[in-house]
């Protein structure tokens, strides 16, 4: 087991009203597979409030508990008497850099708003998201953050809704028939987004025209953040008379370069590669090298390896839907929902700016792996 304690004092003088002390000391555990954690909040005297934090996680990062006690003065934190929370990814953060994004911005919106949260993940399979959200409902938590890829699990998430749960969306909105069942969204508007990235593909290849192969990989070609990318980026190059060819690669890095390699090695005239997620992106570069093709990419994600594509100039663009964001501003609003009743809101994540080589050392620096890419 690893523990760590670290303490964070603030202090406010004029022209603030007197002083203001905030201590935080927050003790985080991490087992390989589980342990027993309490809470102790104690006081040395004094007028700080203190806030005392146990975790616990399980090595495949399925069951990952980050909790905190106490609050702030105004409320945020402990007004609402259940701060019991789930957070479930679709694919597994400790193999997909960019769901590690949202994993660390959750944990992070977790402990500023005192919120118990539990961390789930499908492993990629939609039975067992399912699954989890049933057995979370069983719980009775105050609230649930679910990714919808696939409709398949939106019957659950409509009966926590129905059982009082508070339930978020993030990453991938519900479709209509169950946006009334989530509170609000936090996301790309993958449409809008599709449209920029095709817009910027036909200005970087001025020559591209009817008939040439732009293929389009996605671990799920059928579901929405697929659709929708793939739809706005097919808005913006019918133009040309150009059209998508899909290939679905899974969310697997190994059965994606396989399955890109292989489509490459069979289609060596294809003009430009335009993944639709994280998994092909990442993979892109080496599958052209294994194929010996090189087409031009321009994506949706980030991660290291697209980092790295965009500096040697393999990658055009990239849109960067800032999956810290998506976790963050997802259990933030639920933290002021359940003590305040500050009602949430749908939130844009990605903006519309692209990053290519004039901005990319944004993303570089060290200590922001996790939170940027």
């Amino acid at each position: 087991m690893r523990s760590a304690t670290f303490t964070t004092k603030i202090r406010r003088s004029a022209p603030f009203r007197g002083a203001l002390v905030l201590s935080l000391a927050v003790t985080l555990g991490l087992a390989a597979c589980t342990s027993d954690s309490s809470d102790d909040a104690s006081g040395d005297g004094s007028d700080a409030p203190t806030a005392t934090a146990d975790g616990s996680a399980t090595g495949d990062g399925s069951g990952d508990t980050v909790q905190l006690t106490a609050g702030l003065e105004s409320g945020l934190g402990s007004r609402a008497e259940n701060r019991d929370v789930y957070f479930f990814t679709y694919y597994n953060p400790t193999a997909d850099a960019f769901w590690n994004q949202m994993l660390t911005g959750a944990n992070d919106a977790a402990q500023l708003a005192g919120l118990n949260l539990t961390h789930q993940t499908a492993e990629g399979d939609a039975t067992k998201m399912t699954d989890l959200i049933n057995a979370a409902i069983a719980t009775k938590p105050a609230a649930i953050f679910v990714p919808f890829n696939d409709p398949a699990w939106e019957n659950a998430a409509c009966e926590a809704n129905d059982a009082g749960i508070a339930v978020f969306a993030f990453n991938v909105p519900p479709a209509e028939t169950a946006q009334d069942c989530v509170k609000a969204f936090v996301g790309q508007d993958f449409f809008a987004v599709g449209q920029i990235i095709g817009k910027r593909l036909l200005k970087e290849l001025p020559d591209l025209k009817e008939g040439d192969k732009v293929l389009c990989p996605a671990e799920e070609p059928t579901q929405q953040y697929a659709i929708q990318r793939g739809g706005g980026v097919e808005d913006a190059i019918k133009a040309k008379g150009l059209k998508c060819e899909y290939l679905q690669t899974t969310g697997e890095d190994a059965a994606a370069l396989d399955a890109l390699t292989s489509w490459l090695t069979a289609n060596p005239d294809v003009k430009v590669v335009v993944p639709l997620g994280g998994t092909p992106h990442r993979n892109l570069v080496a599958a052209e090298d294994a194929a010996g093709v090189e087409a031009p990419i321009i994506g949706f994600d980030t991660s290291p390896q697209v980092i790295d594509g965009i500096k040697s100039g393999r990658i055009l663009a990239t849109a960067d839907q800032q999956g810290y964001i998506q976790g963050f501003q997802t259990v933030m609003q639920a933290g002021l929902y359940l003590d305040f009743g500050l009602a949430p809101a749908d939130i844009n994540s990605g903006g519309n700016s692209l990053i290519d080589k004039d901005n990319v050392a944004n993303l570089e620096a060290s200590d922001l792996e996790g939170v940027r890419y």
